[in-house]
């Protein structure tokens, strides 16, 4: 009888299942959870470690002698036997006696690229068997991007399995890179191993689990009564209404929020492009109406001017389309190790010419190297000219702008400052806002770029601020180191 009173209770049925079936993909999910950060530890600590292993191998090579083996031994398969000669042997032998004190399961070698940069040959090799100058044509695009300064190559791919690789370059006596000596780990054997040991203690939970269920269902079946069952039916119905209040109430808040941020973006967009459109239609009107009176330099005066606009309504139009993707989530971010010296002196090269015209002295000032930067290149190239870019437009003429890249521990800290007129403390912290602008400023502008630069850097969890120090205005913000 008691077991008709919970089975024969569709409800209450139901709620066993829902709760049990929710538990049930609760724990797939931590177990998928669970499986994927094992595995991206174990990615990103054994690239470490196969960095390290290459860059210690490298520094350990003589550039000079491997180069000698290539003059002397021209052709594919021209050395056979790892005894066949003398220079080759004492390298093959220190990458052998390094891959067996590393316990490395794959085998440790080097590779040459020809002067065109498209072909590439192994060259020594840890294995007992030498595969001299046979070609490599499954390389991965970052061995061609990094030859000369080496570097980490994440999970792919190829005919084999899945692999983890890092390299480093091998210098001559004239600090030229002759070759790269290249150390790799199978990644799919791990995986397997992850995925076994999982499964393993996701059938244990389940029959646990299970027996849990059972007990609990005969321990509800000898103490419900019908009584008990339409008290917690009519419980949980009335928790359901006021839950479902609640809910009714934060969508109606939403809801309205929604409306006024579409009154607000509507009216923003149509401030922004009416004044470019106003200009283009103006000067074309000006052009079209006043045909006989106008010379030809008149008529190029107000076709650049109108060009002007639309240049300036297609940026603006392509921000618009930018913040949204970013605020809605659509941007993938694909971090990488990257070098930021090199980023932020290529984009202050663009804008030398913008600098120049003002009569702007640029000082650009770096603390010693220390490595590299990870996040997404491109969009970090995008923080950085939006930034730049302001400093531009509103350093005063014939000012200064001064930027450093300062080591901030486990983090880089890039920092641009301009003289000229001061923002406003009171705008400090809506600086960053969409449709934020300088009402005291005669510079027209769309007012994204500053938003722009602060959904990349929430993107990446990294900081963005603007400040005012000694009198002129900052902006700063962090890259986290590589490998940190």
């Amino acid at each position: 009888m008691a077991k008709s009173n919970i089975w024969k209770n569709r409800r209450l049925r139901h709620i066993i299942i829902l709760v049990a079936g929710s538990i049930v993909a609760l724990w797939i999910m931590i177990v998928v959870l669970f499986y994927n950060f094992t595995v991206s530890q174990y990615e990103t600590s054994t690239l470490m470690r196969l960095s390290g292993i290459a860059n210690s191998l490298a520094l350990q090579i003589d550039g000079d002698i491997h180069q000698q083996i290539f003059y002397a031994h021209k052709a594919k398969d021209e050395i056979t036997n790892n005894n066949q000669d003398s220079l080759y042997r004492s390298l093959h032998e220190l990458l052998k006696s390094n891959h067996e004190a590393n316990m490395l399961k794959s085998p440790v070698y080097t590779i040459t690229m020809d002067s065109s940069g498209m072909f590439y040959e192994f060259g020594i090799t840890s294995d007992s068997v030498p595969y001299y100058r046979h070609p490599y044509n499954t390389y991965h695009a970052t061995l061609k991007d990094h030859y000369i300064s080496g570097g980490m190559i994440p999970a792919y791919k190829d005919e084999f399995g899945m692999w983890l690789s890092a390299f480093s370059p091998v210098k001559n006596s004239k600090n030229k890179t002759v070759a790269v000596v290249m150390v790799d780990e199978k990644l799919d054997i791990f995986q397997n191993s992850v995925r076994s040991e999982l499964l393993k203690a996701f059938l244990l939970s389940l029959a646990i689990f299970l027996t849990l269920i059972s007990i609990l269902i005969w321990q509800m079946r000898k103490i419900l009564s019908r009584e008990q069952k339409d008290k917690n039916i009519i419980e949980e119905a009335n928790s359901k209404i006021t839950r479902m209040n609640k809910e009714l109430s934060v969508a109606n808040n939403k809801l309205s929020n929604l409306d006024q941020f579409r009154k607000e973006m509507i009216s923003n967009i149509s401030h922004d492009l009416r004044t470019p459109m106003a200009g283009i239609i103006g000067f074309l009107e000006l052009i079209k109406n006043s045909q006989p009176s106008l010379n030809d330099e008149e008529k190029n005066k107000y076709i650049d001017i109108a060009y002007s606009e639309t240049i300036r309504l297609n940026h603006l139009v392509s921000d618009l389309f930018e913040i949204t993707k970013l605020e809605s989530g659509q941007l993938k971010i694909n971090k990488e190790p990257f070098n930021i010296y090199e980023l932020v002196s290529d984009i202050i090269q663009k804008y030398q010419l913008r600098i120049r015209a003002k009569h702007v002295e640029l000082n650009f000032e770096i603390e010693e190297n220390q490595g590299l930067a990870y996040g997404d290149i491109k969009y970090i190239d995008r923080v950085f000219q939006n930034l730049l870019d302001n400093a531009v437009r509103y350093v005063d003429e014939g000012g200064y702008i001064k930027i450093w890249i300062l080591d901030a521990g486990d983090k880089f800290k890039v920092k641009i400052c301009n003289s000229g007129d001061l923002i406003p403390k009171e705008d400090l912290d809506i600086i960053f806002e969409r449709y934020y602008t300088n009402e005291k400023s005669d510079n027209a502008r769309s007012g994204l770029g500053l938003a722009i630069a602060k959904s990349i850097c929430t993107l990446h969890g990294c900081t963005i601020k603007a400040e005012i120090n000694n009198s002129v205005n900052s902006f700063w913000f962090t890259v986290p180191k590589a490998g940190l």
